[in-house]
């Protein structure tokens, strides 16, 4: 049977760098709350994959995160709530959230014409590797210098966390033409290559992530600079430093067979003239052939 409760209010607020407050309500019902159980999941990627911070409980709606590590000045933390009904074994969950100023009416509307732009005009198909700052420390990590003993490693990708980034998520991002160049080192000729794009405002990019497109070019995030709505992200603009091939991110698997065969760089109907009725009629029936989602 489904899950006959509805969780309102399902937020993150402190005021403390020691702990984040994870709280909840749920609507009325007929329902016995002493039926279900609650448990929180964490993330630092709103794709997952998410950790259960503690057991399962009953008829509490409040939750109290205090392992909070303020080393990482851009990490961002998400939290999902999981609920199972006993008697049914029935599972659901509801989020995710994070510690986000709640957008206002007009950044809202903002967001969603950011997103139509990217994901219909603009943009390109793309998917984002959030790199990891915590969790389970790589056997190359010297946790008396803090820092790793060696580079190339296979288990962290250089990043010293155990798997190094977390699950890929799929996006759309304008990119601006990028400039080559050939710089001469003591370790011979190296090529280079920088541009800059944007996006909307999911995801949330931070430094050090990955973003992968189509053709297997990967670029590396150097700088993120967002256009804020009352503090509420609208829209992202990003610097880019390509990864060379023989660099460590290249050893980062990407499996999405399934992505890659409906692989759509850009929609062909915004590229079309509507007055004609061939193109129309093409289109009509490339789309007709995308599986469903």
């Amino acid at each position: 049977m489904p899950i006959l409760i509805e969780v309102r209010d399902f937020r993150v607020r402190s005021l403390d760098l020691d702990f984040h407050e994870v709280s909840w309500a749920i609507g009325s019902t007929t329902e016995d709350v002493l039926d279900y159980r609650f448990q929180i999941l964490r993330s630092e990627s709103p794709s997952g994959p998410f950790e259960a911070l503690g057991p399962a409980f009953s008829d509490k709606y409040v939750f109290i995160d205090d392992r909070i590590e303020v080393v990482h000045r851009w990490r961002r933390y998400y939290y999902k709530l999981r609920i199972a009904h006993v008697p049914s074994g029935d599972v659901h969950d509801v989020g995710p959230v994070s510690k986000d100023p709640d957008p206002d009416l007009l950044a809202l509307e903002l967001r969603r014409h950011m997103t139509l732009l990217f994901r219909e005009f603009a943009g390109r198909r793309c998917w984002i590797l959030p790199v990891r700052t915590f969790g389970m420390r790589c056997e190359c990590w010297n946790p008396t210098l803090q820092q790793r003993r060696r580079s190339g490693c296979l288990l962290c990708y250089d990043t010293g966390f155990v798997r190094g980034y977390l699950s890929p998520i799929e996006t759309w991002i304008q990119f601006d033409p990028s400039a080559k160049s050939e710089q001469t080192t003591a370790a011979g000729a190296q090529q280079q290559s920088n541009t800059t794009a944007r996006l909307a405002y999911y995801p949330a990019l931070r430094p050090r992530d990955v973003v992968v497109e189509g053709e297997n070019r990967r670029w590396r995030v150097v700088r993120v600079s967002q256009t804020e709505q009352l503090r509420a992200a609208v829209h992202q603009e990003v610097e880019l430093h390509e990864v060379p091939p023989k660099d460590i991110e290249f050893a980062i698997p990407l499996r999405l067979e399934e992505a890659l065969r409906d692989l759509w760089l850009s929609p062909p109907k915004n590229f079309a003239n509507a007055n004609n009725l061939e193109a129309f009629e093409r289109i009509f029936h490339m789309y007709r052939r995308r599986p469903t989602p």
